[in-house]
């Protein structure tokens, strides 16, 4: 009896198996065992495509910044001269284009990095003993004009920001300052009014100018003292205001937009620091300061 073809037996054995796996690939029958289908991978060119949400630049780039970026001019030059007048102008004006907070938070991105570009020379100059004191001050009194900032009606605020520009201007017109005692007392008592004031309308730095513009001393370091004191406020308020949300990546795309410019007008108004007398300029910024604060109290 002749026996069956190994190779038949073999081929038959193992075509079975086979048959059942496709067809149970393909949902057939249930003796034989499920393979898997795997998904295509996405191609190395899908894998490296990300899905950049750019919306809020509609927000940064738009009319506004358009008004925003004569307001940082003036600013600029003023901030270059006397080491203060810019808080006066971009309060005054961007509080009228924007929110007060956007206001008060620009102004400190803007105002901590133009005084890098002052600090070094005023460090030199700066009578530290008087500088020292008020700048520790003021930094910690911020927190308390924040709260007022951040919690307020933003109308309101825009109204208290207008008549406090209109009352600083009238002062500095009038060429007021301090005419009390001096030393560390006064000094720290001045730092905490400025602070608290900076905190609130971003204006404590016109305070300060006022303090030290009283004082005996060369108008080269009293501007010196005004931009110590004034760079703390400004650094220690961005902190405050970043940590509350108030600063946005569309509101620092704004101030990297404007800053250039900004940065361009104050050393051009170093320059006319340097080359001019001070006094026909501040009746003149002082007189375009009421006028705008008028502005901002209508609004």
């Amino acid at each position: 009896m002749a026996s069956p073809s190994p190779s038949r037996s073999v081929a038959g054995d193992g075509a079975a198996p086979r048959r059942s796996a496709e067809e149970a690939g393909e949902g057939g029958s249930s003796g034989g065992y499920v393979r898997e289908r795997r998904r295509p991978r996405p191609s190395r060119s899908e894998d490296r495509i990300i899905d950049f949400d750019l919306t809020f630049l509609d927000g940064a780039f738009d009319a506004r910044l358009v008004l925003a970026l004569g307001v940082v001019l003036a600013g600029g030059v003023a901030l270059g001269f006397s080491g203060f007048g810019a808080g006066l102008i971009f309060i005054a004006l961007l509080s009228l284009i924007y929110s007060p907070r956007e206001a008060v938070a620009l102004l400190m991105i803007m105002g901590t990095l133009g005084a890098s570009m002052l600090v070094p020379s005023a460090a030199r100059r700066a009578v530290w003993r008087e500088a020292a004191p008020m700048a520790a001050a003021a930094v910690l009194a911020v927190p308390l004009g924040s709260y007022v900032l951040l919690t307020m009606d933003q109308h309101a605020m825009r109204r208290i920001i207008g008549v406090a520009v209109l009352v600083l201007s009238i002062a500095t017109f009038r060429g007021a300052a301090w005419t009390g005692p001096r030393g560390p007392v006064a000094d720290v008592a001045a730092g905490a009014v400025s602070g608290a004031v900076a905190g609130a309308t971003g204006l404590g730095r016109v305070l300060t100018a006022l303090y030290f513009l009283a004082a005996p001393r060369p108008p080269a370091v009293q501007r010196a003292n005004i931009i110590i004191v004034g760079s703390s406020m400004a650094l220690f308020n961005l902190i405050v205001l970043a940590s509350a949300g108030v600063v946005t990546v569309e509101l620092a795309v704004r101030a990297a937009v404007l800053f250039p410019p900004f940065a361009a007008a104050i050393r051009l108004g170093s320059r006319f620091f340097e080359a001019s007398t001070a006094e026909r300029f501040r009746r003149i910024v002082s007189g375009l300061l009421m006028a705008i604060a008028a502005l901002t109290i209508l609004a």
